[in-house]
């Protein structure tokens, strides 16, 4: 049940035009137009900008997909009465659960398999297979607090209002985080604000690892107290939903 769940999840996100569009299409129209502009050889933290960039607009990406496409397809599901009838299936809750969060990280690694190869070739991205591997992973296992966050966002009550909340969210913390400029680019109240979001901790991991660095213990800290954080409080909220 849970490889048919999955399966079919994935095939929907897949053939969704959102996805395409917001996914896929826009951060690689920005990679491209940001690395135009600044210079894909640029040294920036021990890296060039063009491999920077592409961290950062791969993360926007998979932050995208986790807090927006799963959070607002959750909250719609349940406005709608998708949950409701699942009930009266067989299916079990933690399979329909588990599916689509198993969906959203092989999409994930089709986005990060789309994205790094794409810019590879066109810029000639000189890193290792071991940073081009270990940048992947990070960049995968660490969307998992972003696709709690986007449970969160599904387990509102008011649809509308989850949609509006994880666009606002998304793009947010990409700009809190640095994902779209860098934060030493900003003022500096901006700076001591983004460097405790996960999107900040997200992407730093990866530009540490282009650094021949591993990533902070503080990063791998706040994506998994976001996560367990995150992953209890929709849990909660979604139970009790059910309840009443």
């Amino acid at each position: 049940m849970l490889a048919a769940q999955t399966k079919a999840e994935t095939l929907r996100i897949v053939r969704s035009p959102f996805f395409l569009l917001f996914s896929i299409a826009m951060p690689m129209v920005f990679y491209f137009l940001f690395s135009a502009i600044n210079g894909v050889q640029t040294e920036i933290a021990s890296t060039t900008w063009g491999a920077y960039l592409l961290m950062s607009m791969t993360a926007f990406s998979l932050v995208g997909t986790s807090v927006g496409q799963f959070g607002i397809r959750l909250a719609y599901e349940r406005r709608d009465g998708w949950m409701a009838l699942l009930r009266l299936t067989p299916l079990p809750p933690g399979v329909w659960l588990g599916g689509k969060l198993g969906a959203h990280m092989a999409i994930h690694l089709l986005i990060i398999a789309l994205l790094f190869p794409t810019a590879g070739l066109v810029y000639g991205i000189d890193l290792t297979a071991g940073q081009w591997i270990a940048c992947g992973l990070w960049l995968w296992i660490g969307s998992l607090p972003f696709l709690a966050i986007g449970s969160l966002m599904g387990s509102l009550k008011n649809a509308d209002a989850a949609t509006a909340i994880a666009n606002i969210l998304h793009m947010g913390l990409a700009i809190l985080g640095g994902l779209w400029m860098p934060l030493q680019a900003m003022p500096d109240w901006i700076q001591k604000i983004g460097v405790w979001t996960p999107t900040h901790r997200y992407a730093h991991g990866a530009w540490n690892i282009l650094a021949g660095k591993a990533p902070d213990m503080i990063d791998i800290g706040i994506l998994s107290a976001c996560f367990l954080l995150f992953m209890v409080l929709s849990g909660y909220l979604m139970n009790r939903r059910e309840a009443i």
